[in-house]
């Protein structure tokens, strides 16, 4: 086959320029990921349940970077939560907790920080690390990706319908949430180990606990273990923190300070685990409050089991009361 003298000196200036297409091709590759500029990809897995709900959006969700990304306003409504996308300062942010979750454009020395992206018209925000943070839990199948509060599934069956032992020390093992910002708490020592889990009889969904020299009242609400009322139960804000006070006390007489949310009426007693110490040599007292707020020690863990009641031998073993018999489980599931 003849090749023309024009079509040679066009495929030798071609095979010329290959090597320096090439190059260039491959600068604007690195410097694209450099710059966070990878294209949005679609993503066939668009099937998310939020707490049992399909996430309701019209716009498709993308994958960019790796990361699943699915728009700001459907997600925010479909957790609960308010989100305000301020174009001046190039962040977003979303408000269900006490503590505001703040997403930052992206930027090549932070890695870490939670950033959004903007498509077109549409803010997208990662999936993932928005859920998480926020609290939820992430299930993934083959077909769908499912966002649960941390409250579902089984657990949700034994703390809602399960014996009051297992829901109890299910309970008071999840992070809690608030709605409002938290008391400081205030500790004498940094070994000091002092805590205070109290249940109203025959219940688990709700119950109140002492760290440091702040008592909470958590409820369980939509799947989260919610502190709802907070106070003070130790010296006052500011004056030094010392251990010789009575948490229970101060409480039971509503003598709290800076309390917010509403101070809990108390009708049924109250069944404690209440330890305090230092390390090793740390104690745990059980009891009871009556209802006519008077306390009623069961026993400790110093105390030889072979000389205790058959009650507080109960209490101490399972945290709960030979006589104990649910009345919470009845509550609608939700």
């Amino acid at each position: 086959m003849k090749l023309d003298r024009t079509g040679f000196q066009r495929l030798f200036v071609a095979l010329l320029m290959l090597p320096l297409l090439l190059t260039i091709m491959h600068q604007g590759e690195v410097e694209a990921a450099e710059q966070g500029t990878t294209a949005p990809q679609s993503t066939p897995l668009t099937d998310i349940v939020i707490a049992g709900q399909p996430l309701n959006n019209k716009t498709k969700s993308l994958l960019i970077d790796g990361k699943l990304m699915v728009p700001l306003k459907p997600l925010a409504e479909a957790v609960g939560a308010s989100y305000h996308w301020d174009a001046k300062k190039k962040q977003v942010t979303l408000q269900k907790w006490a503590e505001p979750l703040v997403l930052k454009e992206r930027l090549r020395k932070n890695k870490q920080q939670l950033t959004f992206e903007v498509v077109g018209k549409d803010v997208y925000v990662p999936l993932r690390d928005v859920s998480l943070e926020l609290g939820y839990t992430l299930e993934k199948t083959n077909t769908q990706i499912q966002i649960q509060p941390p409250i579902h599934g089984k657990l949700k069956e034994q703390i809602y319908e399960g014996d009051l032992v297992a829901a109890r020390e299910a309970l008071i093992h999840i992070e809690r949430r608030s709605v409002h910002p938290y008391i400081e708490e205030h500790r004498p020592n940094t070994e000091l180990l002092s805590s205070v889990y109290m249940f109203p009889q025959g219940e688990a969904l709700r119950y109140f606990t002492v760290n440091g020299d702040v008592l909470s009242l958590v409820e369980v609400k939509d799947g989260f273990p919610i502190v709802t009322y907070q106070g003070y139960v130790g010296a006052p804000f500011d004056k030094a923190f010392t251990m010789e006070y009575d948490p229970l006390e101060l409480f039971l007489a509503n003598k709290a300070k800076d309390q917010w949310g509403t101070y809990p009426k108390l009708n049924k007693p109250l069944i404690y685990e209440y330890t305090t110490g230092w390390g090793d040599s740390s104690t745990t007292f059980y009891g009871r409050v009556t209802i006519d707020k008077k306390e009623e020690l069961l026993g400790t863990t110093g105390d030889p089991v072979s000389g205790l009641r058959a009650d507080a031998k109960q209490i101490m073993k399972t945290f709960k009361l030979p006589w104990e018999s649910r009345t919470d489980a009845q509550q609608a599931m939700g």
